[in-house]
């Protein structure tokens, strides 16, 4: 009676100290989580002498080397903005004042050395607003929109450049987003469809949502590229030698931007025919991102 009365009492011990195991890695699993996630405070050091107290405390060293991390790319990300405005500064002078000595002489060729100062200034601009982006240099306002009127807007800034093109839009979605800078990436998006499609192209954009996330796609009946230049399509500068373009290989960088600062991804794939972009978007809940 005795030995069965102490095995029950070894195993009811054991029990309560798996039951309290459990409890603290549960709590130290859910503590990280909100580390990752909500960017709480990281784990505090523990001083006890067990193997979960060394697994706590390699976790709070992790933790804490994530923030230092953090920490220097914001401060690259604010050295990067500064430079980028500075930079702006500087150039905008020179080029006003090349423009104005060009008007003021009036030369045979006027014309065409201003053409190629707008270009420059394009150029410019798009290079500072891409290098501010990557900086996180502006703010972005999340709201409800309306996907599909966003896709509109942008198209009707875009079709009296490309009259024979044809945008349809299939689906539709209402999520929280910076209304501007999405109807910015739309816009650069079908831009770039309408450069890389005959004069009656016709661009696809499909919309979908899940409970979870967003999901778009922009299709084009263009051709498509080279299969090894299809991962390089978002690098900055970059201009598929399979497609005829003018443009100065910033758009889609840009594009890329905007959809990592809404915490989502986006991919270009070769589809019979033509090109498709793949974007997604996570679902955001009501907390100002």
């Amino acid at each position: 009676m005795a030995a069965a009365a102490l095995a029950s009492i070894a195993m009811l011990i054991l029990l309560v100290m798996y039951l309290r195991q459990r409890c603290r890695i549960r709590k130290l699993a859910e503590q990280m989580e909100s580390f990752l996630v909500a960017g709480d405070s990281p784990l505090r050091f523990s001083v006890r002498e067990d193997a979960l107290a060394l697994l706590q405390n390699a976790a709070a060293e992790l933790e804490n080397q994530v923030l230092l991390a953090r920490e220097q790319e914001q401060a690259e990300r604010r050295a990067t903005r500064d430079l980028t405005a500075d930079i702006s500064h500087q150039l905008k002078t020179p080029l006003a004042s090349l423009r104005l000595f060009c008007e003021m002489d009036g030369s045979a060729h006027m014309d065409g050395q201003l053409a190629q100062i707008e270009r420059m200034e394009r150029l410019i601009h798009a290079l500072l607003r891409l290098e501010r982006l990557c900086a996180d240099g502006y703010e972005f306002t999340f709201a409800e929109h309306d996907v599909a009127a966003l896709v509109r807007d942008a198209w009707q800034g875009l079709s009296s450049a490309y009259p024979q093109k044809q945008l349809r839009i299939e689906g539709e979605a209402t999520i929280r987003c910076d209304g501007k800078w999405l109807d910015e990436a739309y816009m650069n998006l079908l831009k770039n469809a309408c450069e890389h499609t005959p004069e009656d192209g016709v661009i696809t954009v499909h919309l979908e949502m899940s409970d979870a996330a967003f999901f778009c796609t922009v299709s084009d009946n263009g051709g498509g590229v080279e299969k090894e230049e299809v991962p390089h399509l978002f690098d900055r500068f970059y201009r598929a030698r399979s497609r005829e373009t003018r443009g100065a290989g910033i758009g889609l960088s840009i594009v890329k931007e905007i959809v990592r600062r809404h915490h989502g991804s986006i991919c270009a794939e070769n589809i019979p025919g033509g090109l498709r972009m793949v974007m997604t978007l996570p679902i955001l809940n009501l907390a100002k991102s």
